[in-house]
C-alpha cells in the first residue's frame, strides 16, 4: 500500500509525462488541523513523526512560506473561508462575526455550493463555538460535534473552568473526538463517491489544539529527552509591550501558572504532549487521505491541508499564539491535485491564506467574488519557482476582545525581514515599530526550519534605508488593503510619504 501510495501522483501523469488537466468539475477534500505550526517532517522538524502527511507532501506542493491573515482561530478562518482580510471582516475575535458586517458574503464553499457542489463540514471549520457556524455555507447542516466525542477520555470531575492541560489515556483513537471525526469521514467519502455529485468536503481536525489530549500510543512514539531544549530567554529585546499577547490561553489550564511561565517539567510535558498530538492528528489524516484512494476518488479531488496559524512552545519564554511573531504567523500550507506539475517540489514563494480562496475558484472553473483580497496560486501549482508577493501581510488587534480594537499590530514579511507597525485604532497613528532581519541570528534565530525572534532592530543604523523603504511600503498597505490611511498612519515626525513608489506587491524587497 505505501508503494501505491507514492505513485499515486505519477499515475496522474498523461503520457508522455506532461501533468493531466484538472477535472473539469473537481472535487475538494477541505483539511484543517488547529494549532498546526510548521511541526511537520515535510517542513524539516526533526523532533516530529509525521509519515502520513510527509507521504502526502511527496505528491503535493508544499508552501514553506505561507502566512495566516491573524494568528487566532476565528478571525484566521474566517479569513480564508471568505477570502477577506481581517480589517474587512471586522473580524479580529473569534465572536466577531463577518456577517454582522458584510451580510451578503459568499463564502468559499457557499460558492462551490451556488454552482452545483455538495458542500459538507465536520469539526472545526469557522470555529470551535456553536455560535459562528455559518449555515449559508453547507447543503447539510455542519457537524461541529457529536454525542460521545470527547476531549477527555478519562474523569476529570465536575470542576469548573479550563481542566488538565494534557492527558495521555491508554484508548484507541475513536476514544478521543479527533478519532470519531477521521471515521465519520472516511464513511462521508464513501457516500460521497456512491453519490457521483461534486463535492467540497471540509473536515476540521481538533488537535494539536490545548489541551494536549492524545491516546498513549502516540505519546510512547516520542522520547521526552528530545523535547529538553536550552532554556529560553523570556523577552524579546527592544520589542514594545504591545507585541505580546496578554490573555492567556493556558495560564487559565488546571496546575498552569497564570502567568504562564512554566518550570522545566511542566515545559517538558507540554512539548511531548503537543508533539504527540501532531502525530496522532497525522495518522488520523492518514486514515481519510488512504479513504480518498480506495473509494478511487483522489484522482478528481483537490486536497488543501492547512493550519489556521501557527503556535509557541515557550520559545522566547512565550506559549500559544495571538502575535505577529514568525512561530505565530507562519503555516503549513500543502496543496495536492490531480495531475500537480512537479509533484514534490516546494515553493519558497510569500503567500498569503487569502490566496486560498481565488486558488480554488480557479481550479474549479468557478467565477470568484470580485472583492477578494488574496491572488490564486495556480500559477505556482503550475510551476513551483513562479515567484510569489513582495511581502506577506499579517495582523493582530489589542485587546484581544469582541470589543473594537484599541490597538493593532499590522506586519509585513517579506524574504528576509518582518517589518511591524502599531497603531492606534481610533486615531490611527504610530505607537511603536519592530524590525527583525532574518538573516542575522543576533536578530532572529534560526530555529531548524523557522526563526526566533531575539531583537528588535528597528533603531539599528545599518537598516535605515530598509526601515524607510518598509515604512513607505507598510503606508501603500495600509491604504490599499486595509483601513487605515498612509497619512495617519506615518511614524510620527515623518509626515505622509509623498514620493512616487511602486505599489507595495510589484517589487520586491530583498
Amino acid at each position: 500500500m505505501i508503494r501505491l501510495l507514492r505513485l499515486l501522483p505519477l499515475l496522474a501523469l498523461v503520457p508522455g509525462g506532461a501533468p493531466a488537466a484538472v477535472p473539469a468539475r473537481p472535487n475538494v477534500l477541505f483539511i484543517a488541523v488547529d494549532d498546526l505550526r510548521v511541526s511537520l517532517g515535510c517542513y524539516g522538524d526533526p523532533l516530529t513523526l509525521t509519515p502520513n502527511l510527509d507521504r502526502f507532501a511527496a505528491g503535493a506542493r508544499v508552501f514553506n512560506r505561507a502566512y495566516t491573515m491573524q494568528a487566532v482561530c476565528g478571525p484566521a478562518r474566517t479569513a480564508i473561508l471568505t477570502g477577506r482580510l481581517p480589517d474587512q471582516n471586522r473580524s479580529w475575535h473569534n465572536r466577531n462575526l463577518f456577517r454582522a458586517t458584510n451580510p451578503d458574503t459568499v463564502t468559499l464553499p457557499q460558492l462551490f455550493k451556488q454552482h452545483g457542489y455538495l458542500t459538507q463540514a465536520m469539526g472545526k471549520i469557522f470555529s470551535g463555538d456553536e455560535r459562528e457556524l455559518d449555515p449559508a455555507s453547507w447543503s447539510v447542516p455542519e457537524i461541529l460535534r457529536q454525542d460521545g466525542w470527547r476531549n477527555y477520555a478519562l474523569p476529570r470531575g465536575e470542576a469548573p473552568g479550563k481542566q488538565a492541560p494534557w492527558e495521555a489515556a491508554d484508548v484507541p483513537d475513536e476514544g478521543y473526538s479527533d478519532g470519531k471525526l477521521a471515521a465519520l469521514a472516511v464513511e462521508t467519502l464513501g457516500r460521497l463517491k456512491a453519490e457521483s455529485k461534486p463535492f467540497f468536503l471540509a473536515v476540521g481536525f481538533f488537535k494539536p489544539h490545548l489541551p494536549f489530549n492524545a491516546p498513549k500510543r502516540y505519546w510512547d512514539l516520542h522520547d521526552p529527552a528530545k523535547f529538553a531544549l536550552p532554556a529560553e530567554s523570556s523577552r524579546v529585546q527592544g520589542a514594545p509591550e504591545a507585541a505580546y499577547h496578554t490573555h492567556r490561553e493556558l495560564g487559565g489550564y488546571y496546575g498552569m501558572p497564570k502567568d504562564e511561565q512554566l518550570d522545566t517539567e511542566q515545559t517538558l510535558k507540554l512539548r511531548h504532549g503537543y508533539y504527540a498530538c501532531v502525530s496522532y492528528i497525522d495518522a488520523q489524516i492518514g486514515k481519510v487521505l488512504l479513504a480518498l484512494d480506495r473509494t478511487g476518488l483522489a484522482a478528481s479531488t483537490i486536497v488543501v491541508l492547512w493550519g489556521d496559524h501557527g503556535f509557541a512552545l515557550g520559545d522566547a519564554g512565550r506559549w500559544c499564539k495571538g502575535t505577529n511573531f514568525e512561530l505565530d504567523a507562519r503555516v503549513p500550507l500543502l496543496v495536492r491535485t490531480p495531475g500537480l506539475a512537479r509533484p514534490g517540489v516546494a515553493s519558497d514563494a510569500l503567500v498569503e491564506y487569502v490566496d486560498v480562496y481565488p486558488t480554488l475558484a480557479e481550479l474549479a472553473g468557478l467565477p470568484a467574488p470580485a472583492y477578494l483580497a488574496g491572488r490564486s496560486l495556480a500559477p505556482i501549482l503550475r510551476d513551483p519557482d513562479q515567484p510569489g508577493r513582495a511581502h506577506a501581510l499579517s495582523q493582530f488587534s489589542r485587546p484581544f476582545s469582541a470589543g473594537p480594537p484599541r490597538s493593532m499590530g499590522y506586519s509585513l514579511r517579506t524574504t528576509t525581514h518582518r517589518y511591524t507597525r502599531w497603531v492606534d485604532w481610533p486615531a490611527r497613528t504610530t505607537t511603536a515599530e519592530e524590525l527583525y532581519d532574518y538573516s542575522s541570528p543576533a536578530s532572529a534565530e534560526p530555529r531548524w526550519t523557522t526563526f526566533v525572534e531575539r531583537r528588535n532592530v528597528i533603531d539599528d543604523p545599518a537598516h535605515v534605508r530598509l526601515r524607510t523603504e518598509l515604512r513607505a511600503r507598510m503606508d501603500d498597505v495600509l491604504a490599499h488593503r486595509s483601513v487605515v490611511t498612509p497619512e495617519r498612519a506615518a511614524p510620527a515626525g515623518e509626515g505622509a510619504a509623498k514620493k512616487k513608489r511602486q505599489r507595495a506587491d510589484a517589487t520586491p524587497l530583498p
